[in-house]
């Protein structure tokens, strides 16, 4: 056996390792951990921007919290630095830390009974909303607010012919409406198109349609395609 060759491929291959664990580390994304979600996919828009992780003991720090579902006794809680939990002493030990702390509107538990609470009890919970905002946090109707407040644009595509496709214009036939060059879809993207007559509209695979987007097309019995 050829030892020295032995030796240069050994060392050779122990280069390799420290280049890539230096691109990795190059490339390593500032981490989001999410709190008491049970819909795993509802957050995949965050994931080339950040490292989406659930929420464990073992987490000691994160750049981005996220609270998807916030009940009576957390919010009360946590609007007076209390907490009686892991999670809520996680999401005030971030707060200190400066870290940055949404909660999504929709998780908020008290607004479900806006119809039924007594309206004193009711605003004394709109009141702890108010504190938790004093503190920094943010409430946030949909994902794509973390984005825009962080100021992250959406990735661009290229052409065939290398020109670069950024929210291109929206070309509609007779009844078709084409959005595949879109990467985000709302619903200010559906409703002048709806007017028009138009009844079938084509994505892209990879395209994001929001909340409301998708409750527009069930209401108009829009067909998608995603080609």
């Amino acid at each position: 056996m050829d030892y020295n060759k032995l030796i240069d491929l050994i060392v050779d291959e122990i280069y390799k390792k420290i280049n890539d664990s230096k691109v990795s580390e190059a490339k390593k994304l500032p981490k989001c951990v999410v709190l008491w979600e049970k819909d795993e996919n509802r957050f995949n828009s965050l994931k080339d921007n950040f490292e989406v992780l659930s929420y464990d003991d073992s987490i000691k720090e994160s750049e981005i919290v996220i609270v998807s579902r916030l009940c009576l006794r957390g919010l009360s809680n946590l609007s007076i630095g209390n907490s009686t939990s892991n999670e809520e002493r996680f999401i005030l030990k971030m707060l200190m830390m400066g870290k940055k702390v949404y909660i999504m509107e929709d998780g908020l538990e008290y607004k479900r009974y806006k119809s039924s609470a007594p309206k004193a009890l009711y605003n004394k919970y709109i009141d702890f909303e108010q504190e938790l905002k004093k503190f920094g946090v943010n409430v946030i109707k949909d994902v794509f607010n973390i984005l825009d407040e962080n100021k992250i644009v959406y990735k661009e595509e290229v052409n065939n012919s290398n020109e670069t496709i950024i929210d291109k214009a929206i070309e509609a036939t007779d009844e078709i409406l084409d959005l595949r060059t879109k990467k985000l879809i709302s619903e200010s993207d559906l409703r002048k198109p709806q007017m028009n007559g138009v009844s079938k509209i084509l994505v892209g695979k990879k395209s994001i349609v929001t909340p409301l987007a998708n409750d527009f097309i069930r209401i108009h019995h829009l067909k998608v395609d995603r080609v």
